[in-house]
């Protein structure tokens, strides 16, 4: 049987998204539309959850903090699992560390001007102060409502690439059987590569010169694999991964992690997580394959 390979690009979420679909008995017209279909779930999530609009979801939870907000299923979802993650990881996780990424200006003007203040430990120490725990957050399943601490702010920086991409798999799966998502190096994978073979994806670092390395090949089929690392999205010595318990990017013995897991969304926050935190302490499921680049 003939497998032709489409490919398709889009930016979203800062970054390129590639679709790569494996054409056998589906007509070209309804691959690509499927492909369309599985770029508008990027663009949904992102519209819908991000926190540089005032009218989002996500926005208007954070606007209300220390009121009982009533939010969407799919929303609710989304924190109970980011709130798992940090029970299982001790907090290491902490899907309400935003507070100190705008600090270091990681807001929606990227004012990086913010490191040049003189006092700017003196402002990430006081943050520290009395800063409530993620698990202080309040959860209504029934109610689908959500309670966060007065001046607490959520953020799904560590998970929301990793859901649109299963959102995206979902909506392609239905009719394809062979098809990979690289969402800027966070990729899942359905069934095999235009040769038959399991998909083989490169797994790339930095090295001591601050160039890009290659560490191998890892292969995939149903499965999702992400990285986290302190060099991709780096600005002086800063980077975006912070340690909630000093409010200070997270300095590790790694340069990059690696998680394969079941789902997108599991290997996204897993790799965020176990860049920031110690595995050896972690309720770590079995099905997370654990990958490191040691400096």
């Amino acid at each position: 049987m003939n497998r032709q390979l489409i490919v398709r690009d889009k930016n979203f979420m800062n970054t390129t998204i590639t679709i790569k679909v494996i054409k056998t008995l589906q007509s070209t017209v309804r691959i690509n539309e499927l492909i369309e279909e599985a770029f508008l779930e990027f663009d949904r999530v992102v519209k819908k959850y991000t926190r540089f609009n005032e009218d989002s979801e996500l926005s208007n939870l954070n606007r209300n903090s220390g009121k009982w907000v009533t939010v969407s299923k799919e929303f609710f979802y989304l924190i109970e699992f980011m709130l798992d993650i940090s029970n299982r990881t001790n907090c290491a996780f902490d899907p309400t560390v935003i507070d100190f990424l705008e600090i270091y200006g990681y807001d929606k003007d990227y004012d990086f001007s913010k490191l040049d203040n003189p006092s700017l430990d003196n402002i990430v120490k006081s943050k520290l102060k009395n800063r409530p725990s993620p698990l202080s957050i309040q959860l209504d399943r029934k109610a689908s409502s959500v309670r966060l601490i007065q001046g607490q702010k959520i953020d799904l920086g560590a998970v929301g690439k990793g859901f649109a991409i299963d959102l995206a798999y979902a909506r392609l799966g239905s009719e394809i059987d062979d098809f990979l998502i690289d969402a800027g190096g966070d990729i899942r994978v359905k069934g095999r590569n235009e040769q038959s073979n399991l998909w083989n994806i490169e797994l790339k670092s930095q090295d001591t010169n601050n160039k890009i390395k290659s560490l191998g090949f890892i292969e995939l089929t149903d499965e999702a694999l992400a990285s986290s690392g302190s060099w991709a999205r780096k600005f002086k010595q800063f980077h975006h991964l912070i340690n909630p318990t000093n409010g200070m990017p997270a300095i590790k013995k790694y340069n990059t992690v690696f998680v394969k897991a079941n789902t997108a969304i599991e290997a996204d926050a897993w790799a965020t997580a176990l860049f920031i935190g110690d595995e050896q302490v972690f309720d770590l499921p079995s099905n997370i394959m654990f990958i490191k680049d040691g400096r």
